[in-house]
């Protein structure tokens, strides 16, 4: 089970600490009106949900759904943080859409590394998927995770102007935190069976948007990842449909935008922090990706 929660929107916390619990308590039988997440620090907490029996373990992340009743069955020592909250924008996969769920992440991986960093488009498309139950394998997100909660729930505590928008915005950051890490986490198991090719992708896009500055060649690329040019940008073209020097021109050009937007450097000299030691080959580029010269897109900027 999965749920996809609208980013944008903060969660309305009601209720969130820690606790600890053990023998003879068991959980009060009981349907919420609200969502609860629960985070286990130590111990074992058992759960029926709908029928189901759900035994948590440490560092396992794991939401009750108000649709349905919930209660303990056994009883156990446990540590855990619990989470009630509402939000507005927030829907339930169904169990026969679930079958898609591991190339839908691939997918979103994928667009994430190609999104336009500059453009206010990508907040009309933000979706995050949260999956019900989940094992932190990876500790250092369970740390971060930890730590988000702990700032959330002293904010929650403090009572000063814009707390309670402070905690929201804590733990959303720890939802982003659990996609995230689930993603990373899906994508390692998912590695047999995805394409060695995807995975190099994936990487050349990585390099592509922390490097654009340097100076990158068919060689470069060639003696980073270890193969024939001609080839990974076949592939390359086939995931991204452009071509590795097309999206990384691409990407230049963007920090351009941004530099000549935001700085008073020359053209010479921003041509030059994009990766273009050549001011007329910059200008080229640039006129060949926007339309117009870089002077002209400075003009622009300065009118308005």
């Amino acid at each position: 089970m999965f749920f996809y929660l609208n980013p944008n929107i903060l969660p309305q916390i009601r209720l969130i600490n820690s606790a600890t619990i053990g023998p003879p308590y068991i959980h009060k039988k009981r349907k919420s009106d609200e969502y609860i997440l629960y985070i286990i620090r130590k111990g074992s907490m058992h759960l029926i949900e709908n029928g189901e029996k759900y035994t948590l373990k440490e560092g396992d992340f794991f939401i009750l759904d108000p649709s349905y009743i919930h209660e303990g069955y056994k009883a156990s020592y446990c540590e855990y943080y619990y989470i009630h909250f509402k939000h507005s924008q927030i829907s339930k996969i169904e169990k026969a859409l679930e079958y898609s769920i591991n190339q839908k992440i691939l997918d979103t991986r994928n667009d994430y590394l190609q999104s336009d960093s500059f453009s206010y488009d990508i907040y009309k498309k933000e979706k995050l998927l949260i999956p019900k139950k989940y094992n932190f394998s990876n500790y250092n997100s369970f740390i971060t995770i930890n730590c988000l909660l702990n700032e959330a729930i002293e904010q929650n505590k403090n009572q000063i102007e814009n707390y309670k928008i402070l905690c929201s915005c804590k733990v959303l950051e720890a939802l982003i935190e659990t996609a995230r890490s689930f993603v990373f986490t899906e994508i390692e198991n998912l590695s047999s069976g995805v394409p060695k090719s995807y995975k190099k992708i994936q990487e050349l896009l990585k390099y592509l948007n922390a490097e654009y500055a340097n100076k990158i060649t068919s060689s470069t690329i060639e003696e980073q990842f270890s193969c024939n040019f001609d080839y990974i940008n076949r592939v390359f073209k086939k995931f991204t449909q452009k071509t590795i020097f097309t999206y990384l021109n691409t990407v230049r050009i963007d920090h351009a935008k941004e530099l000549i937007s935001t700085t008073s450097l020359k053209l010479s000299e921003v041509g030059a922090r994009v990766g273009f030691s050549d001011e007329y080959y910059f200008s080229k580029v640039f006129k060949k990706y926007t339309g117009i010269p870089p002077t002209i897109y400075a003009r622009g900027i300065l009118k308005k």
